[in-house]
């Protein structure tokens, strides 16, 4: 008898890809991060670039948990 339970999914590489690109999207937030806590405190502006990295890093993360 097969124990159905103890089946594990195989990745394609797609969901390899997308992995990656998730983590390296948590990396960007966590390394810029000390913009928006320098905002908190000082009130000085977080550079526009960073602000759109930011949002794209949040966007692929939020695609990925979206197809999970």
């Amino acid at each position: 008898m097969i124990d159905l339970s103890k089946l594990e999914k195989i990745k394609t590489p797609a969901d390899i890809a997308q992995e990656v690109s998730a983590e390296e999207a948590r990396r960007y937030l966590r390394d810029t991060d000390w913009y928006v806590l320098r905002q908190i405190e000082t009130g000085q502006a977080v550079p526009d670039d960073i602000k759109l990295g930011r949002k794209a890093a949040r966007d692929t993360i939020s695609a990925v948990a979206a197809d999970a």
